[in-house]
């Protein structure tokens, strides 16, 4: 199978190519971004890890193999880093788990792949360089300890990616009660109505009705002056959830919005890609508002990479005597974030208001 998939990943598009190398690492990886930032493109690195495979003969695995560590090299100079001992170590183990998943690949075929990696064209796969990619993803490739997405899986209109060029992120806590729903579809709303796009992670809490109050500001506004909303997920796009979330993400495709993952369809939402995912949430949005958050509220590592990132992050206050409101109490009193004192003025961590991009083609 090895001979055959080297001469596939020489054929095979660029996008397939990004598929194939999701699929091999299944999450954010330093290794891999290390690769792709030292090699040429795409297929440069699935045709050198084809080649390194222990089927493949030996001039030709020592071959991949230093096509391998010369890319690594390089990408990992672009970053002002050397490789040091312990991270050739790791590199081996890693390649070594890559050519598992490379070699249970059910076909050598591209266009069976392709189909097999977007569910038979339900998912458009977007890659660096698209016109639809979100250009916020591009300072997640300015260090070494972060990772970049290999590339993008869309379910809905992919250019609700790029629809407003300052999104706003709106997260919190799952367990909401009625002032952070309140405050948070006011804030989502408005936004909206102002023609800018909103992100969020499609779990319960503030995430839906952060969604859900985009989705009716389309649905009452003239929809070529309403902004769209996005939803991130932490698993691939075959198991996105929860599953009482469920009429919530078929609203958000039918008002023009996406679901969005950096995982290969099958992939599942295992509790440490959360984490993950929220790197992603911070770097699509210019602002970040949390608006309501408790202290082991997992906005919060939203808000610490939106700092990291340097954008610009809100903390809505809240009753001091409860623990729902502590998380954002905390940000503001550790001069993390800027106290958002009204919900309805979004002017405060938006650009002014606009029409947002035409949609793309409706079957995207």
């Amino acid at each position: 199978m090895s001979g055959g998939l080297t001469a596939m990943a020489r054929d095979c598009d660029e996008t397939l190519a990004r598929c194939l190398l999701t699929l091999c690492i299944d999450d954010a990886d330093i290794m891999m971004a290390a690769l792709l930032k030292g090699a040429p493109d795409a297929r440069d690195v699935l045709a050198a890890l084809a080649m390194s495979m222990d089927r493949m003969p030996q001039p030709e695995r020592r071959e991949g193999m230093r096509m391998l560590e010369r890319d690594l090299a390089l990408g990992i100079a672009r970053w002002g880093c050397t490789v040091r001992p312990r991270t050739r170590e790791r590199f081996t183990q890693a390649v070594e788990r890559w050519h598992m998943r490379l070699a249970s690949l059910p076909s050598e075929d591209p266009d069976a792949l392709h189909a097999w990696l977007t569910a038979n064209g339900a998912y458009t796969v977007l890659t660096p360089g698209d016109e639809a990619w979100p250009a916020g993803l591009a300072d997640l490739d300015v260090r070494s300890d972060y990772a970049p997405p290999v590339c993008l899986w869309v379910r809905g209109d992919a250019h609700a990616l790029t629809a407003c060029p300052e999104p706003l992120a709106v997260v919190g806590s799952r367990g909401m009660n009625d002032y952070g729903r309140e405050v948070t579809s006011a804030i989502a709303e408005e936004a909206c109505l102002a023609g800018h796009t909103v992100v969020s992670g499609g779990a319960m809490g503030v995430d839906a009705a952060a969604h859900w109050a985009a989705v009716r500001a389309s649905e009452t506004s003239c929809a070529d002056r309403c902004g769209r909303t996005v939803a991130v997920f932490a698993g691939g796009l075959g198991h996105i959830g929860p599953s009482c979330n469920g009429r919530l993400f078929a609203a958000i495709v039918a008002a023009g919005g996406a679901l969005v993952s950096e995982l290969c369809p099958d992939t599942a939402p295992l509790a440490h890609r959360f984490l993950l995912r929220n790197r992603l949430i911070a770097a699509m949005a210019s602002s970040v508002v949390v608006t309501q958050a408790r202290l082991r509220s997992g906005a919060l590592n939203t808000a610490r990479w939106a700092n990291e990132l340097n954008r610009r992050l809100y903390a809505v206050p809240g009753d001091v005597t409860g623990p729902s409101n502590a998380g954002c109490n905390a940000l503001i009193r550790d001069h993390q974030a800027i106290l958002l004192a009204d919900a309805r003025a979004v002017d405060e961590c938006c650009h002014p208001r606009h029409a947002p991009a035409p949609s793309g083609p409706p079957d995207m």
